[in-house]
């Protein structure tokens, strides 16, 4: 996370400044005796976390979005149950204890009650759970306090700003003009743009 200097004399911040400076206006400056209490829910993606981690240090709490690790669940039970039935009654099962955050019963209910059609991917699953261990939380709970437990939110925003505008039939982009065109779409989302520059313009 560097500040650089343009040809003008112009200061130019990361993308990392600009987001926590943003969460500092927001929430006030902390010290290491009262960091921020951040949590990220996101899909279990290491880039996100290093990401994050760059930017507030080792103060965010990961939490892995229901969607994905339900949708992850579904997916290698389909290679692992040996029939329809006992899909039903493994994914009963482990999803009611996930969704509840009892890791621990799941991951041996796992190795100790399913007779897996392909144990490879039944070690895959298990393994994906374990590694995943201090993400997944008590998602009843936390719903039940009226918090978000996905990411939905976040993931149609960066549709909208990117998934729309960039990724059509034989399109493409170099990393910068990616995250540039994606600035003026914000600005343009949020009707910003004739504040911003002065003019009106078309849809991007």
């Amino acid at each position: 996370m560097t500040t650089s200097i343009d040809a003008q004399g112009k200061v130019i911040l990361s993308l990392g400044e600009v987001l926590k400076a943003k969460v500092v206006q927001e929430y006030g400056l902390r010290t290491s005796e009262q960091p921020l209490n951040l949590v990220a829910i996101a899909d279990g993606a290491k880039s996100i976390r290093s990401r994050l981690e760059s930017v507030f240090g080792e103060q965010v709490k990961m939490v892995l979005d229901w969607y994905h690790l339900n949708r992850k669940a579904r997916k290698l039970m389909g290679s692992v149950a040996r029939n329809q039935a006992e899909k039903s009654e493994h994914l009963k099962f482990l999803l009611s204890n996930l969704w509840q955050g009892k890791l621990v019963i799941a991951i041996e209910y796992l190795q100790k009650q399913v007779k897996a059609k392909k144990s490879e991917v039944l070690e895959q699953l298990i393994n994906y759970l374990s590694k995943h261990q201090t993400e997944i939380i008590n998602y009843q709970r936390r719903q039940k306090t009226g918090k978000p437990i996905g990411s939905g939110r976040v993931e149609k925003a960066v549709d909208l700003v990117v998934g729309h505008r960039q990724k059509k039939k034989g399109m493409s982009w170099s990393a910068k003009g990616s995250q540039a065109l994606a600035v003026l779409r914000v600005a343009e989302l949020n009707r910003q743009w004739k504040a911003i520059f002065g003019m009106n313009t078309s849809a991007l």
